[in-house]
């Protein structure tokens, strides 16, 4: 197994395999979940396409250089209106790229997710088994079961510095929009208690992540680099 792929996006719930017997024209992995789900940089690279295809939806390719061999990954189907790449863009492993969607030749909600050893090309003919580069698959139980890697395990933590009176939370519905009072959730005061520290449960849109609170419940917040706010 290559090591160099990270799982492309938060949910590991496998619907569609690599050319299974009753799909052997599958050149990828379909990740399928209700709700919103990040798409993520499988692997640091150059954006090569980001454009609405007829099959492919919403979709993004990123070229990568892992070892002297050109890989490319595919990410289709996404949510109309969620790419945030451009071609020629570099982008680093872990980056979100968009948001999981139902666009192009799809039946519900779900990322494909395609590896390719060399390039893309039409015939697929470079496509490889995405389990056998980015995780392996419990083949014990057989229930599409993804065993994570040890850095995938762990928890982010988001901190918010001591010298911010306040910070702006917002409702899950939606990107949040300073401007936009109806969908704040409410204020918090890290100040007030010396800086304040939240387990990350998700990152929904770029710069924006899902925390936990006391007395506003589950939130989004904006951590962008500008704020102070520190992801480790």
């Amino acid at each position: 197994m290559v090591g160099n792929f990270v799982w492309p996006t938060d949910t590991r719930r496998i619907t569609s395999g690599f050319r299974t017997i009753d799909r052997p024209t599958h050149h990828g992995i379909d990740i399928a979940e209700s709700g919103m789900h990040p798409i993520f940089a499988s692997a640091d690279g150059q954006v090569s396409r980001s454009y609405l295809s007829d099959s492919y939806g919403e979709c993004i390719f990123i070229e990568h250089l892992i070892d002297g061999q050109v890989y490319e990954t595919v990410y289709a189907h996404m949510r109309t209106g969620s790419r945030l790449c451009r071609v020629g863009e570099q982008v680093n492993q872990h980056t979100q790229i968009g948001v999981m969607g139902d666009t192009g030749d799809s039946y519900g909600q779900h990322l494909h997710f395609e590896v390719h050893k060399g390039k893309w090309n039409a015939r697929k003919t470079n496509a490889v088994d995405p389990l056998m580069y980015v995780e392996k698959i419990d083949k014990v139980s057989r229930t599409n079961k993804i065993i994570a890697t040890k850095e995938e395990k762990k928890t982010k933590t988001l901190f918010l510095p001591k010298d911010a009176l306040t910070w702006t939370v917002y409702k899950l519905n939606k990107p949040p929009v300073k401007k936009d009072k109806d969908n704040w959730a409410g204020v918090l005061k890290p100040s007030k208690y010396g800086g304040l520290q939240y387990d990350i449960l998700a990152t929904p849109y770029q710069n924006v992540v899902t925390i936990q609170t006391r007395d506003f419940g589950k939130v989004n917040i904006y951590v962008g680099i500008e704020t102070g706010a520190i992801v480790r």
